[in-house]
């Protein structure tokens, strides 16, 4: 899946999920981990590292407090 299809199923998937409920962004299949950050007003940033096969949970709140989410798949370098 390119980038930009992920960041369409992610959007939609946040938009379609009340306020107050959680939303799980599942990583399942992906072999690497993957950062996420969000940033919200006030300047408030969080960041998360989710290791392969977990998902990523958060409370969905009102639309004017995110201002973005960042995903980030680290490379994959296999076992050493």
């Amino acid at each position: 899946m390119e980038s930009m299809d992920i960041a369409k199923v992610i959007e939609s998937q946040i938009n379609n999920t009340p306020v107050g409920k959680d939303v799980t962004i599942n990583f399942k299949g992906a072999p690497t981990s993957v950062d996420i950050q969000m940033e919200f007003a006030g300047g408030w940033v969080i960041t998360q590292t989710v290791i392969p096969g977990n998902s990523f949970i958060f409370t969905r709140g009102e639309d004017q407090y995110l201002k973005s989410i960042s995903i980030t798949f680290n490379k994959y370098e296999g076992l050493s």
